[in-house]
């Protein structure tokens, strides 16, 4: 009994490893982080939070050249797979960034100090869109994107069987988790949606784990149940666009 115990918990482990190991392969795709972002960052805190409260147009004037190359790396910042969905919304809100950049300079270079405070503000302003549109609204619907995307996009498609199944036992665990999560205060008015959302991301995803278990599901069933935890998904998703 012993033994069958210890070749359970190896064969356990060792498929959990595999997983681990699928995913990291794919790390860079399914990472939502985007470096320019985090450095432009250094660039906006200080003339959000110390130059523009305290009016200090001299420091204001002298972040341009930081300001502007920070800017630029954004311009041309490549999103990683999983953000493909955000690629339109994404470009729109680089298209607002840059024209507030422009008003940035513009403000400075003519010396108008009442421009300079208002063109700072709609950079923080369209800054911070940014980042809402590549930052998750909560760590539970990362870890769920993250694990439906190598579903949707590699384990169904490549028909990788082990991992297919071993994903979607960790896609139902990330959607029960996924409904008893807390939205932050910014979405707090959206909590009613989100939960009724996520309930139903939960029972589309339950449905696909108990094809999945049954094993005598057709590929056309499953496909269908993986396309309806997409159109769940990307529903819950659309309540914060």
């Amino acid at each position: 009994m012993k033994n069958i115990f210890l070749l359970a918990l190896t064969t356990a482990f060792l498929a959990y490893c595999s997983l681990f190991s699928q995913e990291q392969d794919h790390s860079d795709e399914i990472n939502s982080s985007l470096p320019e972002l985090s450095d432009f960052h250094e660039v906006i805190y200080p003339i959000w939070h110390k130059a523009y409260p305290d009016k200090n147009y001299k420091m204001l004037k002298e972040m341009v050249a930081d300001l502007n190359a920070g800017a630029e790396k954004i311009y041309t910042a490549q999103l990683p797979g999983i953000l493909r969905d955000k690629k339109q919304e994404w470009e729109e809100g680089v298209k607002q960034f840059k024209t507030s950049v422009e008003d940035y300079n513009k403000a400075v270079n003519d010396n108008n100090e009442p421009e300079i405070l208002g063109s700072a503000e709609k950079l923080h302003s369209n800054f911070e869109m940014l980042v809402r549109i590549v930052k998750p609204v909560t760590e539970e619907v990362d870890e769920f994107h993250k694990v439906f995307y190598m579903i949707f996009h590699h384990y169904w498609p490549e028909k990788n069987t082990e991992e297919f199944n071993l994903a979607v036992d960790n896609l139902w665990q990330r959607a029960e988790e996924l409904k008893m999560c807390v939205l932050p205060k910014w979405a707090e008015e959206k909590s009613e949606k989100f939960k009724k959302q996520s309930e139903e991301l939960f029972t589309s995803t339950d449905e696909l784990k108990k094809l999945k278990d049954s094993n005598s599901a057709s590929e056309v069933d499953i496909e269908k149940a993986i396309n309806k935890v997409h159109s769940h998904y990307q529903a819950l998703e659309a309540l914060f666009d």
